[in-house]
């Protein structure tokens, strides 16, 4: 099963961030926060898939 959703939904929220926090500089939390919750997103897909597949 592939994610074919993923790329859009991180499209969408990217935007989202960018336009509810639009100074990086000053909202360096929202963005950290963001990238961060993307990583761990998508290391749990590559798990979650790993152990679908045995």
């Amino acid at each position: 099963m592939k994610y074919t959703y993923l790329p859009i939904f991180v499209i969408i929220l990217g935007l989202l961030v960018l336009f509810f926090f639009p100074e990086p500089e000053t909202n360096f939390f929202a963005y950290l926060g963001t990238a961060l919750f993307f990583i761990f997103l998508t290391i749990f897909l590559v798990i979650w898939q790993k152990k679908k597949k045995k």
